[in-house]
């Protein structure tokens, strides 16, 4: 079965947490996450991506998007996650 590719814009306490319960899900894999307190961009033992920045998240090959950001960017990845036809959670 092949597994749904997963992106987490926004880090911090809900994003981590989110992290931790969507590696649980057997269906689900996290490919990258993004924070802009990142002090640069890398890839993790693991192979989850690293980004600054929500915008080159969002030009990874994913099937959801999970949206942890403070409500003034919420909305506007929201929307970018949409209009790629993501699956977003936010």
């Amino acid at each position: 079965m092949k597994k749904l590719r997963v992106g987490i814009a926004g880090f911090g306490i809900v994003g981590k947490r989110r992290f931790y319960y969507i590696n649980k899900n057997k269906s689900l894999k996290v490919v990258a996450v993004c924070d802009q307190n990142f002090k640069k961009e890398f890839d993790d033992e693991n192979g989850v991506k690293h980004f600054k920045n929500y915008k080159n998240l969002l030009n990874l090959n994913l099937d959801i998007l999970f949206v942890a950001l403070p409500n003034y960017l919420a909305s506007e990845v929201v929307i970018l996650g949409l209009e790629n036809d993501l699956h977003v959670f936010c």
